[in-house]
């Protein structure tokens, strides 16, 4: 085991043991508490990059065994073992992530017995749960080769083709039902990675880039462990002159560097990339087709990613590859593999979440604890890696030299680090004394209630239906537990059905006829600017025909007056263009800065509410129905027996945990 190997080793320790108190901590809490995730973009880190990324990463296992048992390219095999671990590895991280991000992780056996034969996901667990068994199967004959049950492993061998094609049909088909999820979103997936076509990208950029990871790992395990094979044989320390920067080293008594596996890695290369480069011929004319090349050439943060993901994923590993000076060399090689699969998994963040902002009309940025589970679980999946290659056949047989001279958990050290490296030879031991200091410290950082901001408290999430139809809401806006329980059914009844709407909603969005209210007053105790300037811009831009290379910049004339200065005061009235579309219901005509502005969550509320309630407290015969306590139930006097304020469907875990603790410790 080299330095590196051992400095790998500890980091990988380290946030393993970070998402191990990351994960207490999700399961403990729960999904609110513990992530960013919100009904506007309930989709996160752990879902689209360790779970639909991860198996995408994950594709070179099916693809491998594609090209070596049914088209018969024998020159790949020694990359069958390494694809199958890597295929084996990458979806149990998908499955330990999906199982934490699923609300109620102990209900993850429900798939299995209870089906829903329409959905997609129902297709993609089972795709997924059944693949996941078959890399294993592939992976036994591996582990039990070191084992007595030679029978067993026989009988592996003899079904290996009939398994490998099993697995080949089932990653098709959660590949391609990984794209179908995204196809029930058309109006709010962005333009530029809805399409049609989802299905058939997902499947074919997963394959090119499964192809690449496989490259990636195998040229890593080289330089770690045994370079000679791809990196070729090393000249003699004292020879060696000057390293070049296309790897070749000058000088010294060894022959060429680049090693005997370097011609089959780029031809594997160049299979990837020339699926790739269908991926990006499909995208191409589907653009053509759906006219979304202005969206691309748009200049939004949205087609920037784009081409990041364009860039990264096709036409720089394209580059890499075929260009001789690098094509032929490990460090292009490893550069074009690892710039694919970066563009690959960039293309899953895209279509999973950043696709999502534009209607969501809010950013999603992942908590610590989600970091340290994302990081974590890979982290895992990486150390078992190690373990699997430095003692099994995977690679080579060169494992049996360094398990003879080093030990399963033993290395030379230097003489600098002594303590560290020398007192501290086991595995156990390091691995001891790092959980000793990282998980105190990481109970400290990561857990909850420390860990969020308390600016967050006061940023509006949506209310919570009570009813499949959202006839009954629950209004908690920073979720601190001081909540109305609405009948929002009823309440539109007595003002006088729908035609009533407007006295509560009464503006909504442009092009939508009931906005909600958290989507203008979204904190509560802050007044929210809703006002897009470089949006209107666009808007106005395109709706008057504007010329010129960047015709926005010709825009401000159309709401400003010339030749003064350009402010919110003296600019036109927002409602001569949106009167119609915005549902104004006011008589007056509100000044732009009344419109760009809405108040607080907390006064949007109140002041919509209990005005009402008191003009209707005497004719209903309610004198209290004014009072704060007719709509918050927490407010309401309680019986002297009763030990807590009130009790409602959705109490908080927590609450009712300390209710119990309350009644039973109470004398009778």
């Amino acid at each position: 085991m080299t330095d590196k190997t051992r400095i790998s080793k500890d980091i990988l320790w380290l946030l393993v043991l970070l998402g191990a108190v990351a994960s207490v901590f999700r399961i403990w809490f729960g999904l609110g508490a513990t992530t960013n995730l919100s009904d506007a973009v309930p989709w996160g880190l752990w879902k689209i990059l360790n779970m639909v990324a991860g198996v995408a990463l994950s594709t070179g296992g099916f693809t491998i065994g594609f090209l070596v048992y049914v088209l018969r390219i024998k020159r790949f095999k020694p990359l069958v073992r390494p694809a199958i671990l890597i295929a084996f590895l990458g979806y149990g991280c998908s499955c330990v992530a999906l199982l934490l991000d699923i609300g109620l992780p102990q209900r993850f056996w429900h798939p299995i017995v209870m089906w829903n034969e329409h959905s997609f996901l129902f297709e993609v667990f089972w795709c997924v749960l059944l693949y996941f068994t078959v890399t294993f199967i592939e992976l036994c004959p591996t582990i039990l080769a070191r084992s007595p049950f030679k029978s067993i492993e026989s009988f592996l061998h003899k079904i290996v083709f009939g398994v490998v094609i099993v697995g080949i049909s089932l990653s098709s088909l959660h590949h391609s039902s990984l794209g179908s999820l995204f196809l029930v979103t058309p109006q709010r997936l962005h333009p530029l990675w809805y399409s049609e076509l989802l299905p058939l990208f997902f499947i074919i950029s997963a394959m090119g880039a499964g192809m690449m990871v496989v490259v990636l790992i195998r040229i890593i395990y080289a330089r770690f462990y045994d370079p000679e094979p791809v990196f070729g044989k090393m000249p003699d320390e004292k020879t060696r002159l000057v390293c070049s920067l296309d790897g070749s080293v000058k000088g010294g008594n060894g022959p060429s560097p680049v090693g005997r596996d370097i011609p089959m890695l780029r031809s594997l290369a160049i299979i990837a990339v020339s699926i790739l480069g269908i991926y990006f011929a499909i995208k191409l004319i589907d653009f053509t087709i759906s006219n979304t090349w202005g969206a691309l050439f748009a200049g939004t943060w949205e087609s920037w990613l784009l081409i990041a993901q364009m860039l990264l994923m096709v036409i720089l590993p394209f580059l890499l590859v075929i260009l001789p000076r690098t094509g032929n060399t490990p460090t292009g090689l490893g550069f074009a593999a690892f710039s694919a699969a970066a563009g690959m998994a960039l293309q899953r963040l895209n279509v999973g979440i950043f696709g999502y902002f534009w209607d969501a009309k809010t950013v999603y940025f992942p908590s610590l604890i989600e970091w340290a589970v994302c990081f974590g679980v890979v982290a895992a999946a990486g150390l078992l890696f190690l373990f699997i290659t430095e003692n099994f056949s995977v690679f080579d047989e060169k494992w049996k030299e360094r398990k003879a001279t080093t030990g399963m958990f033993r290395a030379s050290f230097d003489s600098i680090s002594h303590v560290w490296n020398t007192v501290l030879r086991s595995g156990l031991q390091r691995v001891t004394l790092m959980a000793v200091f990282a998980i105190p410290i990481a109970w400290v950082v990561l857990y909850p209630p420390y860990a969020n901001d308390d600016s967050t408290h006061t940023k509006v999430r949506p209310s919570l239906g009570l009813d499949t139809l959202r006839q009954e809401l629950r209004i908690d806006g920073n979720r601190q537990g001081l909540f109305t329980d609405f009948s929002h059914e009823k309440h539109q009844q007595r003002m006088g059905g729908k035609a009533s709407c407007w006295k509560c909603h009464h503006i909504s969005m442009p092009q939508d006829a009931s906005t909600p209210c958290f989507r203008c007053h979204r904190d509560m105790v802050n007044a929210t600017l809703i006002f897009d300037h470089f949006s209107h811009m666009d808007a106005v831009a395109a709706d008057q025909q504007l010329p010129g290379i960047h015709p926005e910049n010709h825009s401000c004339v159309v709401c400003h007056p010339a030749n003064q200065a350009k402010t919110p005061f003296n600019a036109k009235s927002c409602l001569q263009c949106h009167e119609r579309d915005m549902g104004w219901t006011a008589s007056d005509q509100a000044s732009t800065c009344e419109l760009a502005y809405a108040c607080n969550y907390r006064q949007a509320m109140h002041h919509t509410c209990i005005p009402c309630h008191q003009r209707e407290a005497d004719s209903v015969g309610r004198p209290e129905l004014g009072e704060c306590s007719t709509c918050h139930q927490s407010l309401r006097a309680r019986n002297q027996e009763t030990p807590v304020l009130a009790e409602s469907k959705l109490d908080n875990h927590l609450y009712n945990n300390k209710r119990r603790r309350y009644i039973g410790a109470r004398p009778r």
